[in-house]
């Protein structure tokens, strides 16, 4: 690259003022986005692009996810969303299909997950959108990939397949970038899209320039520009940053557990040095994104990631030892039957892609526990209650604190100890 790889404005680039006022007036010409992808980060861009005026095709190959949609469900799955979906059905500037369709503007959000077996990132989702939108490309269109991916994937594998299908040359007639999202599921997603800081990430000047007056239209976080390796590499460096951290919080609370250290009384006790914040433990790590991201980088320099690696074993034995964990606290108690409670990656959110709590419950299940599970964040449970799938049972363990559930612990733990045959509740 030509240009610097921290660059905080426009002005900061090699680009003649002129050349970034066609850039930028180009940016404001585009009318019409597809978005292919539209999971936990894909609708909500899509429906963030159509609330404010322009059209968008959104895109996606699950019948289920379609239907979803036509059947005007995204209040249910998605309560966060809610507002902005009324608001997009009122002015039809939204549908959606399995098949691209031409535009100005093509985002693809689709997911990258790891192989369990060897921790390798899977780019056919990347590849299968990216060849899905390539009969629609034309001159002059701005391609912006937002899943994670390690870095050089922008250009070695989308720029790659632009150029060989079209035989435009991106950056000069088609313009291509990498912005990734920084958002939490759950109910400051809306928010979060909008107010965030964000790396943009372009294969050149005229990319980035670009990107970032299309994304500034619809964005009030401030739009760094750098070039797509850097924003990719910080991408994983971010989640890489919060798994480190949390995989030493969780070490500690296993020394805490061997020394018969209160492990939150030691926390707060920790942190009350003014230069340490030490995470809270938990059950381990979940999501698709702290419990994916670091691999990336292991795959591409495992030499050069013993660290990394290091924290993301110490984070995936949590389910196991958490498991360990459970059978101590009813290791006197003869066939003794367990109730587990929440089952999604993290508090308050209806996600389960790679939850530790339900590695805790298929663990105990392999070694012939009697265990049953209920979170009431899950459509399959919630038409059940607490009180009723916790009949007989010796133990209930708090895997997954949703407000709900600990609402429930408060103002009924009477009633459910009354149920139980051993009275036994836990709240990791």
């Amino acid at each position: 690259m030509t240009y610097s790889q921290n660059i905080p404005d426009v002005s900061g680039i090699d680009c003649p003022p002129h050349r970034v006022s066609q850039l930028e007036a180009m940016a404001q010409a585009y009318q019409q986005v597809c978005v292919v992808g539209l999971g936990y980060v894909g609708l909500p861009t899509a429906l963030l692009f159509a609330r404010n005026g322009l059209t968008v095709h959104g895109v996606d190959v699950s019948p289920r996810v379609l239907e979803n949609l036509a059947q005007s469900r995204v209040g249910e799955i998605y309560p966060e969303l809610s507002d902005w979906w009324q608001e997009v059905q009122a002015s039809e500037q939204f549908c959606a299909s399995a098949q691209p369709q031409p535009a100005d503007v093509f985002l693809i959000t689709v997911p990258t997950p790891v192989n369990p077996e060897d921790k390798r990132c899977d780019l056919s989702m990347v590849r299968a959108a990216t060849e899905s939108i390539l009969p629609c490309l034309k001159a002059g269109n701005l391609v912006i990939l937002e899943s994670t991916v390690p870095p050089g994937t922008t250009r070695k594998l989308v720029q790659s397949m632009i150029e060989s299908y079209t035989g435009l040359k991106a950056g000069e007639n088609i313009f291509l970038c990498f912005s990734p999202e920084r958002v939490l599921p759950g109910s400051t997603t809306t928010h979060e899209l909008v107010h965030n800081h964000r790396v943009l990430g372009g294969i050149n000047p005229d990319s980035a320039i670009l990107g970032k007056a299309f994304m500034a239209r619809v964005m009030r976080g401030e739009i760094f520009m750098t070039n797509d390796i850097t924003a990719e590499f910080c991408k994983l460096a971010e989640n890489t940053y919060r798994d480190v951290n949390i995989a030493l919080a969780n070490e500690l609370s296993i020394l805490a557990d061997e020394y018969g250290v209160d492990m939150p009384e030691a926390r707060t006790l920790i942190n009350m040095h003014p230069r340490v914040n030490l995470l809270k433990s938990g059950i381990g790590v979940g999501g698709h994104c702290i419990a994916v991201d670091p691999w990336f980088f292991v795959e591409a320099s495992p030499v050069n990631t013993r660290l990394i690696a290091t924290s993301r074993e110490v984070n995936d034995r949590m389910p196991e030892y958490t498991a360990q964990k459970i059978l101590w606290d009813v290791d006197d108690i003869d066939q003794p039957k367990l109730c587990l409670v929440g089952l999604t990656y993290k508090p308050d959110v209806g996600d389960v892609r790679e939850s530790p709590a339900m590695r805790v419950v298929e663990i105990l299940q392999e070694k012939g526990v009697d265990v049953v599970s209920y979170d009431p964040l899950l459509p399959e449970y919630q038409d059940q209650s607490l009180e009723a799938i916790a009949q007989g049972v010796d133990y209930i363990g708090i895997l997954v604190s949703h407000t709900v559930v600990m609402e429930t612990i408060t103002q009924q733990r009477s009633a459910l100890e009354s149920v139980m045959r051993t009275p036994r509740i836990r709240i990791f």
